[in-house]
């Protein structure tokens, strides 16, 4: 069944494996370039613009999930800094308390990595 219809359906499947991406495949820009020449310049100013954005995001995800850790860490440390000072002291109630809220950070942060 080689009929014309299949083989442009073929041509489509072939070029959309070739030319994955931000970027039209070449033919389609330029073919846009004939309906309007400022068509490609204006596509290609998008898809650099769009992939700058893109890495703009990551870096910052990336920033504020380290950030996190850190405080989560630095919090968890204080508290059962506190809790070992509260037992010390004879404040059981209090070690517990700091205890809890040590641990609490912690935990936050795991949860919050497990949805990542």
């Amino acid at each position: 069944m080689d009929t014309p219809e299949n083989k442009l359906f073929v041509q489509a499947i072939q070029t959309h494996e070739i030319y994955q991406g931000s970027l039209p495949h070449p033919d389609i820009l330029k073919k846009l370039g004939e309906i309007d020449p400022s068509y490609p310049e204006r596509i290609m100013k998008m898809t650099e613009d769009n992939n700058r954005a893109e890495i703009i995001n990551k870096n910052r995800e990336s920033i504020s999930g380290i950030l996190g850790q850190i405080l989560s860490f630095a919090l968890g440390c204080v508290g059962f800094g506190l809790s070992a000072l509260f037992a010390f002291k004879g404040l059981e109630t209090g070690a517990i308390a700091a205890a809890i809220g040590g641990i609490a950070p912690i935990i936050v942060a795991a949860i919050g990595n497990l949805r990542k």
